[in-house]
This record gives C-alpha cells, structure tokens and sequence, in this order.
C-alpha cells in the first residue's frame, strides 16, 4: 500500500476525485444516507490516502487540535474501500491516523465521531466513548477519545 498525507491545497485532481468518489461509494450509496459531505472542513485537514496500486483503499481526514475539537486532535470520514474490508488495510488506516496525530500533535488527544456500531472496533485502538448515543445524518454516532 502506498501511503499519502497531504494537505488539501497539495492533493492533485486525481486524489480528491478518488477520494470524494470512495466517500459517496460508501457513506451516500452503501449506507443509503444523503447527508452534507462538502462540510466546510476539507480544506483544513490534512488527508490519508492509502493507494493500492492505483485503487484508493481507504481514506481518512484528521485535523489539529482547534479546528473541530478546541483542544483535541480528531480523525473523521475514515473509510475503507469494500473490497479491502477484511484486510488489514482499515487497521493500517486508523494506526496511520493516530500515528499521524501523536507524531504532528504529540500534547492532544484524539478524537473521533464513532458510528455507534463500530465502539466496539474503535475500542481496540484504545479509543474509550465519551457519552451518549446521538443522531447524525439518521445514524447512531458516539464520540470517542484516545
């Protein structure tokens, strides 16, 4: 797997046409969930793009501590192309992502926006919840902290 991070105003044509397509492929078509994805927050975060090959296989987006959080980093629209679900490419996602953040934010804690059927997962990386179920975009989300 080939790993990229890079900040919005570096990735080129062809990583934010990859990386919007992979986003819609999953959260708006898989999970059948119309929802904001052009929030405002792509242009403030720094991007993992995990490539194999030339297929992007699984993407996420974190931001330094004061941007979503006030004094924590986070991790967000982590997403694992299907067909490399079962590998181990969504552990080498979210080990490169908190890797990232103890690395660039090493004083922060990290912070993530669950869906509340994936706690379980999140826990296994050390991430612990934080409080009660709520709604996003018709979906159980949790917040969690490492």
């Amino acid at each position: 797997m080939k790993k990229i991070f890079v900040p919005f105003n570096e990735l080129n044509t062809h990583q934010l046409y990859d990386l919007l397509q992979l986003r819609q492929q999953v959260f708006v078509i898989e999970q059948n969930c119309a929802y904001d994805d052009f929030d405002g927050y792509d242009k403030a975060a720094t991007h993992l793009l995990l490539y194999n090959k030339n297929k992007l296989a699984a993407y996420s987006r974190i931001f330094e501590p004061g941007i979503k959080y006030e004094n924590e980093s986070s991790i967000g629209r982590i997403v694992v192309e299907k067909s490399y679900r079962g590998s181990d490419t969504g552990k080498n996602l979210i080990q490169d992502s908190i890797d990232y953040c103890h690395q660039n934010y090493p004083s922060s804690k990290i912070r993530i926006e669950a869906q509340s059927a994936l706690i379980n997962y999140y826990k296994r990386y050390g991430f612990t919840p934080t409080g009660k179920n709520y709604i996003v975009d018709g979906i159980n989300h949790t917040q969690m902290v490492l």
